[in-house]
């Protein structure tokens, strides 16, 4: 059972200055956009005015911190600059020196710690995108650059993965080891909190990978609010965070600094589907968000953002506000009612006794963009139906609820059992696989008299929305589906047709 250590103190959002009405109209704000939250806190004054989560997400439950991942890389290599072990004008280059074959570019030697920090390395693109080499590392010393490092802004994720190198090739630790030997066990950061590994095992993947909790994501958004200080201690350099959150390049918008990305009024963590952590050091507020909405794009994350503005931000007061119990027990009341969204939509339609059971002979690809179904058959009961697809020679089914949620393990993915134990590597690139448990909440509902929309999330350590819509007509059946979501679900993309078999 998880058991926090030193957990954050909690007091009234009246006693910090916050309505709980403002935050219960927050909630409800959010609803009405259907963003797909799956908890956020809210702290001032280093204490908790507020914390939910959606079912069925708890708050032991870890969740893929994806990009946010990246400052965590960022207060690593403060640690190590404070420990003299590097300096942020170092060449990067000169610590891999068996990565290097032959001649290096000289973009690349000249590439800087620092420079990488800022997302301002020799590359336009990530290098082990391009390159098929599961030495992730090599590959960015192996990649041509196509431009001069330090200059501008491009944000890519290899400069990440070689930092997180970096920082375990000095220390002799994995980089979430190597955070809790300096401060972060004292902090109660989860000790069964993990990354995912490059595929070769080598390096954790920090540029996407950490799984914690969003408490210990509060945690760490407390300790880079507080440049560096946790509950009186200094775990690194106040004057290396204040570069790190401070705008060091421009990026279009309101600058980058290393790993953090600037805000008018703060700076915060981006994790792709909404990880999130932002500080506002002048309001001494925080706002951590852990959720998937991959399927609407950065829009509705900068939504949520504007209606947490809106309703929170802009109403508090610096001196504490009279003690509203009523409000105060309704707002916690309201937390512990809510629940990730089911497909919106009609849950009966007559077309379903009729589809139910017939098996559509789906069309052969003809190009990459096509799905690869060899058939498809759909079994419907009261509330639920059962999708059948046969890929590859192999037969799979995929419940769901009409109205609610069906919990399962995706087809053709391992059991708990089966990877207990192992270390989990990246999964689905560039087609190498490894066994990965994937539980999801899969539901649907009707658009229209024809077509059948089915959303299935996935909880597991791949955070990610597979959108698949099913058109009848006739005895036709055209299925178009999405995968969001990082190197999976690959095989299920795209559009398809077939007919109803005799």
């Amino acid at each position: 059972m998880y058991r926090e250590r030193n957990p954050l103190p909690e007091a009234s959002p009246e006693s910090l200055g916050i309505s709980s009405g403002n935050i219960a109209a927050f909630i409800e704000a959010l609803r009405k956009t259907q963003y797909n939250m799956h908890g956020f806190m809210i702290l001032r004054h280093g204490k908790i005015a507020a914390e939910a989560y959606y079912a069925p997400f708890r708050k032991e439950d870890r969740h893929r911190m994806y990009s946010t991942s990246k400052s965590f890389t960022a207060v690593a290599v403060g640690m190590l600059a404070d420990e003299g072990k590097i300096r942020l004008n170092d060449k990067i280059a000169s610590y891999f020196p068996e990565k290097i074959t032959g001649q290096l570019h000289p973009y690349t030697a000249d590439a800087e710690i620092r420079d990488l920090l800022m997302m301002a390395s020799p590359f336009s693109a990530t290098t082990y995108g391009f390159i098929d080499d599961i030495d992730w590392i090599r590959t960015y010393f192996t990649a041509k650059p196509d431009h001069r490092p330090g200059q501008v802004f491009w944000y890519e994720t290899s400069a990440t993965t070689v930092l997180a190198a970096l920082v375990e090739k000095l220390t002799g630790m994995r980089l979430l080891d190597y955070l809790r030997s300096k401060g972060f066990d004292e902090m109660g950061f989860s000790e069964d909190a993990e990354c995912v590994l490059s595929p070769d095992g080598a390096v954790s993947w920090t540029g996407s990978g950490i799984l914690c909790r969003l408490r210990d994501l509060a945690k760490f958004a407390l300790l880079c609010l507080n440049k560096g200080e946790y509950q009186g201690r200094q775990l690194v350099s106040r004057e290396y965070m204040e570069q790190a959150t401070s705008r060091q390049i421009d990026n279009g918008a309101y600058g980058y600094g290393y790993f953090f990305w600037m805000m008018e009024d703060g700076f915060c963590c981006r994790g792709l589907g909404g990880q999130m952590a932002y500080c506002f050091p002048e309001k001494d507020l925080i706002l951590v968000t852990v959720g998937d909405d991959q399927l609407n794009g950065d829009s509705r994350i900068q939504m949520m953002e504007t209606l947490f503005r809106q309703t929170v931000y802009d109403n508090i007061r610096t001196e504490n506000l009279d003690e509203d119990p009523a409000a105060c027990k309704a707002l916690r009341k309201l937390c512990t009612e809510l629940r990730i969204q089911t497909v919106k939509g009609q849950y009966v339609n007559p077309l379903a006794r009729k589809v139910s059971g017939k098996t559509y002979r789906m069309t052969p690809p003809e190009t990459e963009r096509n799905a690869h179904f060899e058939a498809i058959r759909f079994d419907f009961e009261e509330d639920r139906g059962v999708l059948r697809w046969t890929m590859d020679g192999e037969d799979h089914a995929l419940a769901f609820g009409l109205g609610h949620f069906e919990k399962q393990i995706f087809p053709g993915f391992a059991s708990e059992e089966e990877t207990a134990g192992r270390p989990i590597l990246i999964y689905g690139y560039k087609g190498r696989k490894q066994p990965l448990y994937l539980p999801v909440y899969t539901s649907a509902a009707w658009q229209s008299d024809h077509e059948l929309r089915l959303i299935c999330y996935s909880i597991g350590i791949n955070v990610g929305t597979l959108d698949m819509r099913f058109s009848f007509d006739e005895n036709w059946l055209t299925v178009h589906t999405r995968p969001h979501t990082e190197w999976m679900w690959t095989e299920l993309s795209g559009m398809q047709s077939g007919e109803a078999s005799l």
